[in-house]
């Protein structure tokens, strides 16, 4: 488990791009082509002020999206003949042939705000009119499906391209504090499943001890102790073990992986470390940990057996980690404390 520093934007959905300057007739035969397409397949749609197509749209019953800096969300995109570019269904995916079980599924939660140009255009245009629970269907063009934003509509046309899409989008949820959001939901969560587990005073953090192990003793500073551990997001899927018979499950085994319990180097406390320096393999090419993972081990004890849940804070944030983590994820442990065997 390695720490992450990508400093990155939620990329949930492919964007095109845009030429730095106007490109005389840049769009003209595609917007002649976008336009004769919507004629024919949905005459009666409704034309955006960016120049998008409203093709359905079922009114939600929730708060208005509004200035919500953040929404949470399902959607598929499409090409305009039909074919799947992305979704957040498995059953879709499955349908398709490009299911994977190393993939997440579900909604994702994109950032709307002024740090970062997220959400196409065409896309954050739709969005900023629906109300929570709401749904709409729409076709981009292709000079809509980038980030940059324009005062001028006529802006996106001159200067940028790519490929046309049909998107259907769902709101599932708006707000502007993420990581308050994300912390009731880990309470909810551990309220429903460990009713007895208290909030850590570290803020967002969960531990359970499932097997006490000797609490009696402590680990020496600066040695090396051995664990297996397993993974998981909120949802049950596994996105990392040690375990090779749970890699097997989740399709997670490679060549290139070796399984079996890992070398945990553990910190110097009267040299000034604390959990934050916690490493895991050999002590000449060991890698650090998310800090939630190496602080639920600095809680535990040899032979313990515990399990921990965390925010995202403590974890990989807004950059989430390939396609299992998705941006914002609360995640949990099973680690055991074991011998190197």
């Amino acid at each position: 488990m390695k720490r992450s520093f990508i400093i990155t934007a939620i990329s949930i959905l492919a964007l095109a791009s845009c030429a730095r300057q106007n490109t005389a007739g840049l769009n003209d035969d595609a917007s002649l082509f976008f336009e004769s397409w919507i004629s024919h397949n949905y005459p009666a749609a409704a034309r955006t002020t960016l120049g998008a197509y409203v093709l359905e749209e079922t009114a939600g019953t929730g708060d208005p999206v509004g200035d919500s800096i953040f929404v949470r969300l399902n959607y598929n995109s499409h090409t305009l003949d039909g074919n799947l570019s992305a979704s957040t269904s498995a059953a879709l995916a499955r349908q398709n042939g490009n299911y994977s079980k190393t993939s997440y599924y579900g909604p994702v939660v994109a950032y709307r705000g002024e740090e970062f140009e997220n959400l196409p255009a065409g896309v954050e245009e739709a969005i900023s009119t629906m109300k929570k629970g709401g749904r709409k269907k729409v076709a981009i063009p292709g000079w809509l499906s980038q980030s940059e934003r324009y005062s001028n509509p006529d802006d996106y046309l001159k200067k940028c391209s790519g490929t046309d899409k049909i998107y259907e989008l769902e709101i599932v949820d708006a707000f502007s504090d993420v990581e308050r959001w994300e912390k009731d939901s880990l309470a909810r969560f551990i309220a429903a499943n460990y009713p007895a587990a208290a909030e850590d005073e570290i803020g967002g953090f969960y531990y359970v001890s499932l097997i006490p192990g000797d609490q009696s003793k402590t680990f020496p500073s600066d040695t090396a102790v051995y664990i297996n551990y397993t993974g998981r997001l909120l949802n049950g899927m596994v996105f990392d073990t040690s375990i090779a018979d749970t890699a097997a499950v989740w399709k997670l085994s490679s060549s290139s992986s070796s399984y079996g319990p890992k070398r945990i180097n553990w910190f110097d406390e009267d040299g000034g470390k604390d959990y934050t320096s916690i490493t895991m393999g050999d002590s000449d090419s060991s890698t650090s940990l998310i800090e939630g993972f190496s602080y639920a081990l600095s809680k535990m004890h040899p032979y313990e057996k515990g399990i921990c849940f965390f925010w995202s804070g403590l974890g990989y944030s807004y950059s989430g980690q390939g396609s299992s983590i998705p941006a914002y994820s609360p995640l949990c442990f099973e680690i055991e404390l074991t011998d190197n065997e």
